[in-house]
């Protein structure tokens, strides 16, 4: 089955590096929910926007093994898509817990049990498939918010509690789309077909929203309306007692520049996002006893023209695509953090040379 143009998967991988998740392959369309563009052009203006912040702790989850065995009981035998059976095979180690079935379903518990990542693989291979829509007529934004808010609220709800001050908002949709123009000259289209939907929230704590892969809640959706995989990650934030002073925008910009390979002032460089607020890796890279603090996301793009004669005749010809995908410190004293790059030696000590990309 041919799949649209490369680039337009390209656009949706790095947002979904940004949030930690790991969706189902293929080409997509994104789109941002109106919060989520309102935070950048803040970010944009006045970056993380407060002379000093809070910094968070992150509290001790109940362990994979228990999250796993919950999880379990409580989607047992439901007749919906989303459900487990006593038909899996388990396989643990450190860092996770996976049960897989035969039956098609597969839950992965990560960490202390704060990450969880579930789908239903013959319900989106075997019916779903069968359930495809033209592109125009899939989900709206507004349709899968509430198709996602009502099955966090009916499923979710006391794994993903909300603390004082923190609130669940509306990140991005994506949809898996199958069908496009052919590589070869003078193929027919296919047309576009939206196999599945998927809505992503994300958190915000006293108004900053947390980038990162943490605080991150994904619901998948068939084209029927029925839930086919989850995943999230949410530890729970609790206040340390210690403010950190935030740089200004102008020096968090520079900062930027001393981490990001991609510098703002190359007129190849596109910036495609900046987002500044609490910054959380996820529960895959995290590490535990560093304090949750202020950061910025910055993902850019530089296109780079490597043949000019077919560059001129095809725009979509003749180039390469570089991104990079960073996250430098905000505040004015950097707490350090063993996973990011960026924070890894504290103050006083010789600057880091690259952001964690």
């Amino acid at each position: 089955m041919k799949t649209l143009h490369d680039l337009k998967h390209k656009t949706v991988a790095p947002l979904l590096a940004a949030a930690g998740l790991s969706l189902i392959s293929g080409a997509s369309y994104a789109a941002d929910y109106p919060e989520r563009i309102a935070s950048e052009e803040r970010s944009r203006r006045v970056g993380v926007g407060l002379d000093e912040v809070s910094l968070l702790s992150r509290v001790q989850g109940p362990g994979a093994e228990k999250i796993a065995s919950e999880l379990l009981s409580r989607f047992h035998s439901l007749p919906s898509a989303v459900h487990t059976s006593d038909r899996y095979r388990k396989e643990a180690n450190e860092k996770q817990i996976s049960l897989v079935s035969d039956e098609g379903w597969h839950l992965q518990v990560f960490a202390d049990g704060s990450s969880v990542r579930y789908r239903n693989y013959r319900y989106l291979s075997e019916t779903g498939a069968k359930l495809a829509r033209p592109v125009a007529e899939r989900f709206s934004q507004e349709q899968l918010e509430k198709m996602g808010r009502n099955f966090i609220e009916e499923n979710l709800r006391d794994l993903v509690a909300l603390g004082e001050d923190e609130q669940l908002v509306s990140f991005f949709s994506r949809f898996e789309v199958t069908g496009g123009g052919s590589t070869k000259p003078g193929a027919r289209m296919d047309p576009e077909m939206v196999q599945a939907s998927t809505v992503v929230f994300t958190r915000t704590v006293g108004g900053l929203p947390v980038v990162g892969g943490g605080s991150k809640i994904a619901v998948l959706f068939a084209n029927d309306g029925q839930p086919v995989g989850f995943d999230f990650d949410w530890p729970r934030y609790e206040k340390t007692g210690q403010a950190q002073k935030v740089l200004s925008l102008d020096e968090i910009k520079k900062r930027g520049q001393e981490y990001s390979p991609l510098k703002a002032d190359d007129p190849a460089v596109k910036e495609v996002h900046f987002d500044c607020g609490y910054v959380d890796f996820g529960a895959r890279k995290r590490d535990v006893k560093a304090p949750v603090q202020a950061g910025c996301l910055r993902q850019a793009a530089k296109k780079s023209i490597i043949d000019r004669e077919a560059y001129a005749r095809d725009k979509n010809s003749g180039h390469v695509l570089s991104a990079s995908l960073d996250y430098f410190p905000a505040g004015a004293t950097v707490e350090p953090d063993a996973v990011w790059e960026s924070a890894r030696k504290p103050e006083g000590t010789e600057p880091p040379s690259a952001g964690t990309r």
